[in-house]
């Protein structure tokens, strides 16, 4: 919206005694509803019922004492600011230069004075930007705010030549470091931390995603005009400082990253689509549909380049390079018998193992540091370049597997009985989705429904049975990270779920539970095998003794593909207090895509268990086959 050159010569020659002006007062009402005026002031809503007023919760971001629920308040105060004839490093243009480039750009004329903001001007070079782009390391399964993954901005340098030397725009939690994960998880939800904007630089970033965690890395270059960068810049200068509520699932990284890029041009308004739950992958499509990413660029973490080696090594090789890192064998010793390329080959690996145990694994002892020098030394002497073959780009981006929620139509036979199944999970992934776009071998669903409808066959007698229509199961949330180990890594598998369901030895009562297991997993030619101790707990009234808790085994087969999955799992177990359920079942499933967004899959399970109801030994057979949407 652009203003009158009437209405600006008025407004020059207020001074606030005389804004109320009607005319002049209706003309500003109209600007302060503008969305670019909303989006530098952030104002948002977020939920369905909540009301649309500013996240911002730090006072001093705005002007009027009632800038965070009254744009028009606050453009007020911030024109009266910005007229202000006290030209210090504290004047307001300094403190809100995209704010005041913005309410600027609505004249054609010059209204306000030119303080000289040496620090933010100084600050602005030094970032020195012409490009944004949109960092999305992957999901990180464990930490409770990373688990979907994560978003943040690198500032690209006009001068740069090397991006890990650039900047970086982040929004996290400033959560309390003496917090344990479920403190931190209940805070995280309930919005008990204040989330903050950090500037970095980009090589911390990475050293944070790429090596500490071990995550993959995309990177997004996008499509802005340099006004629009510049304007991107001047807002974070203004939000640095300032605190939001954080929230994990609606108001986190992700959804504040949309925020900021609002706030830089008119044409953005990607935090709308947002409401209820903000997914970083989510985030990376809706600014995909835009046309906006330019090119996307692929930075393996450390884990993911030494799995890429170790498949070109043999395990001659790779004995060798343990041996280099934890020996105290001279390295020309270790490397006597092997050729030059093979050597080349031991060092790097060894390195790289180094490297990870230094970094990763938190081992940066004075001997390990030694060696690391020691295994370069002895690489720059061989005359080998390349021994290794370049990491390739994965064929599917992390935006681009399917869709985050997920509809399910199931058909099957309970025994006698023949049933339909209605599901609806809100996130995420499970082991048998379309593999595209997600980790192998992990799984991740929150608030996973499924309401079932059962035509009984047996409807004669006195006791007959009538049709039924009933919640099956509401899973909370049911994680699962099976990381396969090798000789260089070794991370643990497991496996954790909770919600309510309809035990198998108490198939009408819907009982509370919670499930995990731990152990070991396993690939051999693309077959994967794990074996966790699993536990469970039950909880009902109407069970024996109103509670259950037993642990066993819980063994596992799973083939992965793009187009199609398979997975045989066994698990029993042994019951140690409370109701006796003595479960035990084996299941199989076969998925196939019928396209990015649908699968047709086949489920049977067959068990055994007590029948509470009777104190008997039962078996079950379960058949289905279920249509998915993702969406």
């Amino acid at each position: 919206m652009k203003l009158s050159f009437s209405f600006i010569a008025a407004l020059a020659s207020l001074t606030s005694s005389t804004l109320a002006n009607s005319l002049i007062e209706n003309d500003l009402q109209a600007l302060s509803q503008d969305s670019q005026w909303h989006h530098l002031l952030h104002y948002h809503q977020a939920g369905l019922f909540s009301p649309i007023e500013s996240q911002i919760d730090d006072p001093n971001f705005f002007i009027s004492p009632d800038g965070k629920t009254d744009p028009f308040a606050e453009l007020q105060a911030s024109i009266q600011a910005f007229k202000s004839e006290e030209l210090s490093e504290q004047h307001f243009q300094c403190r809100f230069p995209a704010r005041f480039n913005w309410i600027q750009t609505q004249f054609q004329t010059e209204i306000f004075p030119k303080p000289t903001c040496d620090k933010f001007t100084s600050w602005f070079n030094k970032i020195d930007a012409n490009g944004l782009t949109l960092i999305f390391p992957a999901a990180y399964l464990n930490s409770p705010s990373s688990m979907f993954g994560h978003t943040f901005i690198r500032l690209d340098r006009a001068s740069g030549s090397n991006s890990l030397l650039d900047y970086s725009v982040n929004f996290a939690a400033n959560a309390d470091p003496n917090d344990n994960e479920l403190v931190f998880s209940y805070k995280g939800l309930t919005g008990g931390y204040p989330g903050v904007y950090s500037i970095l630089p980009y090589y911390e970033k990475v050293k944070e995603y790429s090596f500490l965690e071990s995550r993959d890395v995309w990177e997004y270059s996008l499509k802005l005009s340099q006004d629009e960068v510049d304007q991107f810049v001047r807002h974070i200068w203004e939000v640095r400082n300032s605190y939001l509520d954080y929230y994990f699932f609606s108001e986190n990284c992700s959804y504040q990253i949309l925020t900021i890029l609002d706030a830089a041009s008119p044409r953005f308004d990607f935090s709308k689509q947002f409401y209820l739950s903000t997914k970083p992958a989510d985030t990376v499509r809706v600014i995909e549909q835009t046309k906006l990413i330019k090119q996307a660029s692929f930075r393996p973490s450390t884990q993911s380049y030494m799995s890429h080696i170790l498949s070109q090594t043999d395990k001659n090789l790779e004995d060798i390079a343990l041996s280099l890192v934890s020996s105290p064998t001279p390295i020309n010793t270790l490397l006597a018998n092997l050729n030059s390329k093979q050597q080349a080959q031991a060092l790097e690996l060894a390195y790289h193992y180094n490297r990870y145990l230094r970094i990763r694994k938190k081992q940066n002892t004075s001997p390990q540091n030694k060696r690391a020098i020691a295994l370069l030394s002895a690489r720059s002497k061989l005359t080998e370049k390349e021994v290794f073959s370049i990491y390739p780009q994965p064929k599917y981006r992390d935006d681009q597997g399917h869709g985050s929620h997920r509809l399910e139509y199931t058909a099957g036979l309970d025994n006698e009985n023949t049933f339909t199944q209605l599901g609806l999970r809100l996130a995420y992934h499970d082991k048998l989705d379309p593999l595209p776009g997600y980790m192998q071998g992990a799984k991740l669903e929150l608030f996973n429904t499924t309401l079932r409808h059962t035509f009984h066959s047996d409807k004669t007698g006195p006791m007959k049975q009538i049709d039924s229509t009933r919640l099956q199961a509401l899973h909370l949330i049911d994680i699962a990270s099976f990381s396969p180990r090798n000789n260089f890594i070794a991370p643990t598998s497991w496996r954790i779920a909770t919600g309510i369901k309809r035990p198998l030895s108490a198939p009408n009562e819907l009982s509370p539970y919670l499930s995990a297991g731990a152990g070991l997993s396993y690939i051999f030619n693309s077959l994967q095998f794990y074996a966790l101790l699993d536990g469970e707990f039950n909880l009902d009234n109407d069970i024996d003794k109103g509670y259950h808790l037993a642990t066993g085994p819980h063994l596992g087969w799973l083939s992965q593909h793009e187009t199609w999955s398979m997975s045989l799992e066994y698990a029993q177990l042994f019951d140690i207090t409370g109701a006796k359920f003595k479960e035990q079942q084996a299941s199989f499933g076969i998925s196939k895509s019928l396209s990015s967004n649908w699968q047709i899959r086949a489920n049977t399970r067959y068990a055994e268990y007590i029948d509470t109801s009777s104190d008997k030994n039962n078996y079950s057979h379960t058949s289905s086959i279920s249509l998915m949407y993702y969406y």
